[in-house]
């Protein structure tokens, strides 16, 4: 199996091993240690202190530059300013070979005529700098789409735009389970398999039983440590 990392905690006798060919669960009936997860891990994936060790052939990792977390299903999206930091430079790459930086050129020389015949009816004078490709892309308030026809849809969009954009290897998602069908989730699996990318999730309980994909591991509510489909894997 293809390792992208192992994450270890002191409550955890069994490591989370987060791969492309298998989904982790991490299953915590226990309200207090499934918040105290939950926690930390959201706090280590924006690059703060937490409980947990996130290593890769022994090596340590930075959680917060390799993956991404999805705590609430209902609301979340790419619109925060480090993404579209990367996006904006990504468009503007892309802007800059080829035709597309002929047709900037062309669009800079029509700008520059359109003000030119403006300024001429104003009693000073005024100049301008020609656009570059990051001011064309804010002026034109490029964004990523809100609207989605379903969840899966908008997880698949988040998901792509996170490994183009900011290479991400792995995501954490909080209580997927309970907004997705087993048949949305299989497809997200296939798509991340895919993709190469790994999938960590974290539940408070069973919804259902696991998938052919999913490996689990069970924190029951007195703290007992199940594994659930490990001698498939």
């Amino acid at each position: 199996m293809e390792e992208i990392a192992k994450i270890y905690h002191t409550a955890l006798e069994t490591p989370l091993e987060i791969s492309s060919e298998s989904v982790q669960l991490l299953i915590v009936e226990n309200p207090a240690l499934y918040y105290r997860f939950v926690s930390e891990l959201d706090a280590q994936m924006e690059g703060r202190e937490g409980g947990f060790s996130f290593l890769r052939s022994d090596a340590p990792i930075s959680p917060e530059k390799e993956g991404m977390m999805v705590c609430d299903c209902f609301h979340f999206d790419l619109g925060d300013k480090r993404v579209m930091t990367l996006l904006q430079k990504r468009l503007a790459d892309l802007c800059r070979n080829g035709e597309a930086y002929m047709r900037l050129a062309e669009i800079n020389s029509a700008i520059s005529s359109l003000f030119s015949d403006i300024f001429c009816e104003v009693p000073f004078l005024l100049s301008q700098d020609d656009i570059t490709p990051e001011e064309l892309f804010k002026s034109c308030n490029v964004r990523f789409e809100r609207n989605y026809e379903t969840l899966l849809e908008k997880l698949i969009c988040y998901i792509n735009a996170l490994i183009e954009l900011k290479h991400c290897k792995f995501f954490v998602f909080v209580n997927l389970r309970e907004v997705l069908c087993d048949e949305d989730l299989r497809a997200l699996y296939r798509h991340c398999a895919l993709e190469k990318v790994g999938l960590l999730l974290l539940e408070p309980f069973h919804v259902r039983a696991l998938c052919r994909e999913e490996r689990a591991i069970v924190i029951t509510e007195d703290l007992c440590e199940i594994l659930e489909n490990y001698s498939e894997s």
